[in-house]
């Protein structure tokens, strides 16, 4: 081991070797906490007395053989091949016979008949050796020799202290020694050298580290390690043996994390065990009480007196293991924890628990102690390990520890014998599973309805629970436990907003629940700060539902949060015009959710904002958080809500003309119960758009008007949600039945809701194909405009398609022309393989392309896409919050820079920003 701030003490003793070759014997005690190099100091005095000549002799003490009287005295005559004569000398003088007549405890001073005799001759032999070489007694760990052997070592350096023979011993620091009598009666003969060994300074842990990384890494990471080793050299090389380790075999100068692994694991333990067995109990009782660590504690908790553990606890702190009664780092702890015998954990960590929980320690601390201990039964707990680990549940819920959590949760549980109180924990445990293991929260449904039964869930309790049947399509269970038509009353007003948008979630996707004569009662009067999501998708959104639904978003924390309020808000914002912040909700939630460990949020957001692609017509987004909505959520953790990724999944594959995986989509099935929900129709109306696809127009037709059935049956016939009859039309256009088809549409048109910006463009678009060449674009034109202003970029696409198709007829080929190529980059944006398709035969128009677009600003950039895109300068202006002239200027120099005449020659690939707009509003 290398020798670091160790100059002086080598000093000393190559003075007393030049003090030795002049005939004057001299003596050198080590002395130090453990492990910090005392035997290493000992070995580079006895290399250095090897090389300037001297006849080396060397022994250490051990614990096991302290009881073995002249152990020590022996090992160390033993140790040197000496000459036949004095080999027979030694023997003959530590015989059996003479060393059983040695007993008692060492005295200094009076020393028995029989050790003077072996004393005596000994030192004789020591003398004959001298007459050959100066000599080097060296005795490592010389607070464990036998008591005979400390006499006569000290009868030997009394009778040869003027003789070529040095004295070199280490000894442990302690409050009291062993050997206090040998130390004081050593050190004050003449010629005695004491060295005090010391953890290493900053410094000389950087230089330790310099030898071992290099020069600029060991600057970097001295300080760290000497905090976490107290500069200790043995903990000091185990740890950069770990960081290699981790290094995998090259240094990381940009690591500033020391290596902590099996290396000081091992070095923890090797400190410990060779020390005294009350420094290991001291270290035992520090790592079990943790921060709760103190002299009187450890002393409790050991069952014996302060001062037993006191000392220990010096001598551990000086060896750098502790500081203010905690070890220097994690790992250290856990290698004296895994130490424990297993026949002693369960009651040490119990007796511990017991201790900190009388100190008020934290609850997490405490039950971490109960979770070793594990009692099984009411009987092997008592009343406040329950309450304490319920709150130390709640504190790793809120450090997304979901394992800690359930773990806290089901140990409470089991040693709960408060009927209540064990439904209350039931009631936690199934949250806490449902954010964390979707799947496993299943197995508590049934405990839950049981005391639901025997009238011991609260009534929020009982509302999850019903939130957790009905997600698993178990609707008439969940109407026996929850009323959901039932008025809110008292609950604070932000929890009566969550209340309210978990009710309007609940009766959009479950209306079954409100329908008389289905589930129970009908729905009753209800609370006058309702929030009808049926209203939103009507487009009559008042400020009072969306300013409910932000305040929601913004104080959502998604560990308490109840996920279908979170929905209900992201879905009243989606169709109250403000798409756009919607999807920021969805993908801020969900990147939280999936830092966090939430698979059901993440899943479901993902679900969520899928919807909105494809509402969108962003196909290629859609399938794919469809795809991640399915992958991040089993089918069993989904529930019937499976039904919303299933059916975007299936719309946008159809769109996009991926008909063989929409096939297997319809093959895998749907959850038994999705009839019963809002979603079942539409999923119908997407797998009829598959069949209308593949010309299966029978089939396609059934579930068409399947879906207008049932959503007729709910009181749910809202365009929005499903525009079910405009898919008949559509139906009806291609088998050729033009006035069944208008019918439908005009029918569409005069619908409530069917104002929806979105509605009213792709009703007017289907409408323009029946109605005369001449005034076909027009009508194509004003629905091109409402689908602008709802962001409906695939819709958009197809009208542009149908506007080229009625300018060809009308032998308009040159806007013919530009309206095809703005179909085509719309249909490319779109990933819509079928528009592609429909577009291809089509001559491509070579004008005006985006070769020049680089040159624009971003002002400029902006005022042509929207110019791009049909708007006029007035519609820019008020857009974009600029006066009309300063778009007339940013046309002009547009113009200048592209090298066009006219708004159509701009190339339409500018026109495809226009949709992200975030500001989406429109007149109702």
């Amino acid at each position: 081991m290398q020798l670091i701030e160790r100059a002086e003490a080598l000093a000393n003793f190559h003075s007393l070797i030049e003090k030795a070759r002049r005939g004057v014997g001299g003596v050198m005690v080590i002395t130090g906490p453990g492990a910090m190099g005392k035997s290493a100091l000992l070995q580079a005095c006895a290399n250095d007395a090897a090389a300037a000549g001297f006849f080396l002799m060397k022994s250490a003490g051990s614990r096991a053989e302290r009881m073995f009287p002249l152990g020590t005295l022996g090992q160390l005559f033993r140790s040197a091949e000496l000459p036949q004569e004095l080999t027979d000398e030694v023997e003959q003088t530590l015989v059996p016979e003479p060393v059983n007549g040695i007993s008692g405890v060492p005295d200094p001073v009076v020393l028995g008949q029989n050790l003077t005799h072996v004393a005596a001759r000994l030192c004789g032999v020591l003398v004959e050796l001298t007459k050959r070489q100066p000599i080097l007694l060296a005795v490592d760990d010389v607070h464990y020799a036998d008591g005979p052997s400390l006499q006569a070592l000290l009868y030997i350096q009394r009778r040869m202290a003027n003789a070529p023979l040095l004295l070199a011993v280490t000894s442990l620091s302690q409050r009291r020694s062993v050997n206090s009598l040998f130390s004081a009666e050593l050190t004050r003969q003449p010629n005695c050298v004491q060295v005090r060994v010391t953890g290493l300074s900053q410094g000389g842990v950087e230089e330790l580290l310099r030898d071992a990384v290099g020069a600029e890494p060991a600057v970097r990471l001295a300080p760290e390690y000497h905090r976490l080793s107290g500069g200790n050299p043995l903990l000091l090389h185990a740890m950069v043996q770990d960081y290699w380790d981790v290094a995998q075999g090259g240094w990381s100068p940009e690591g500033c994390q020391p290596g902590v692994g099996r290396h000081l694991h091992q070095a923890v333990l090797s400190c410990l065990h060779r020390w005294d067995p009350r420094v290991l109990d001291a270290a035992r009782g520090v790592a079990l009480l943790g921060r709760s660590a103190s002299t009187g504690s450890v002393a409790q908790l050991l069952g014996v007196k302060p001062a037993y553990v006191l000392p220990a606890l010096e001598a551990l702190d000086w060896a750098g293991l502790l500081r203010a009664n905690q070890f220097r780092h994690p790992t250290m702890r856990k290698a004296v924890l895994r130490d424990l015998s297993p026949d002693r954990q369960s009651v040490m960590h119990m007796r511990a628990a017991r201790i900190m929980y009388q100190l008020g320690a934290e609850a997490g601390d405490i039950a971490e102690h109960l979770l070793t201990a594990s009692p099984a039964t009411p009987a092997e707990g008592e009343p406040w390990m329950v309450a304490v680990l319920r709150e130390a549940a709640q504190a790793a819920l809120v450090h997304d520890d979901p394992d800690r959590t359930i773990s806290c949760l089901e140990l409470a549980r089991r040693i709960c014998d408060d009927e209540p109180a064990r439904a209350a924990i039931l009631t936690e445990l199934a949250r806490a599973n449902w954010c964390h293991r979707p799947a496993a929260a299943l197995r508590f449904l049934a405990p839950l309805e049981d005391a639901f039964g025997r009238g011991r869930l609260a009534d929020a309790d009982a509302r999850a629970l019903s939130r957790y049947l009905l997600w698993h399509g178990r609707i008439r269970r969940a109407s026996r436990v929850y009323d959901w038509t039932a008025p809110s009353r008292d609950t604070p007003p932000r929890g009566k907003d969550r209340l309210c948008l978990t009710r309007e979630w609940v009766r959009l996707i479950f209306p079954s629940l409100f329908v008389e004569g289905e589930a129970g009662e009908p729905a009753g009067g209800g609370d006058a700060r309702e929030f009808a999501l049926r209203n939103v998708l009507l487009g009559k959104a008042e400020e009072d539902v969306v300013g409910a639904a932000q305040e929601l978003l913004e104080s959502c924390n998604l560990a308490e949060a109840e996920l279908e309020a979170v929905v209900g808000a992201l879905f009243t914002l989606a169709h109250a015009g403000r798409r756009q912040e919607a999807v920021r909700w969805c993908e801020s939630l969900g990147t939280e959710g999936a830092a966090r460990g939430f698979p059901r949020w993440t899943a479901a957001l993902a679900g969520i904002r899928s919807w909105l692609a494809v509402q969108n017509g962003e196909l290629g987004d859609a399938r794919r958080y469809a795809r991640q909505a399915l992958s991040g959520m089993s089918r069993t953790g989904w529930g019937v809500v499976l039904g919303l990724p299933l059916t975007v999944l299936l719309r946008a594959t159809v769109a996009m003309g991926d008909l063989d995986e929409a096939a297997e989509i319809i093959k895998r099935g749907i959850p038994d119960d999705l009839p019963h929900t809002t979603l079942w129709p539409l999923f119908l109306q997407a797998r009829g758009e598959y069949y209308l696809a593949t010309d299966r127009t029978r089939a396609a037709l059934s579930d068409f008007h399947e879906c207008g059935e049932l959503l007729r049956a709910w009181d749910l016939d809202i365009p929005a949600l499903a525009d079910w009859r405009c898919a008949v039309a559509r139906m009806y256009l291609r088998i050729g039945a033009v006035e069944e088809a208008r019918q439908k549409i005009t029918e569409q048109l005069s619908m409530p809701g069917g104002t929806h910006p979105r509605v009213r463009g792709r009703a007017l678009r289907l409408l323009a194909s029946v109605t005369e060449l001449r005034q076909r674009p027009a009508r194509l034109q004003e629905a091109m405009s409402l689908l602008q202003r709802s962001g409906d970029l695939l819709e958009l696409g197809w009208a542009y398609a149908d506007l080229s198709d009625a300018y060809q007829e009308l032998g308009d080929i040159t806007r013919a022309r530009l309206m095809a190529r703005r179909a085509k980059q719309i249909a490319k944006a779109c990933e819509a393989g079928p528009l592609s398709a429909r577009l291809q035969p089509r001559e491509e128009d070579s004008g005006g392309g985006m070769g020049e677009v680089a040159a624009l600003s971003d002002a400029e950039r902006r005022v042509a896409s929207l110019a791009a895109f049909g708007y006029t300068n007035r519609e820019i202006s008020q857009r974009l919050f600029i006066t009309v002239s300063t778009v007339e200027q940013h046309l002009t120099r547009v113009y200048r820079k592209l090298n066009v005449k006219r708004r159509a020659d701009l190339p339409t690939e500018l026109s495809l920003g226009v949709r992200d707009s975030s500001k989406e509003t429109y007149p109702v």
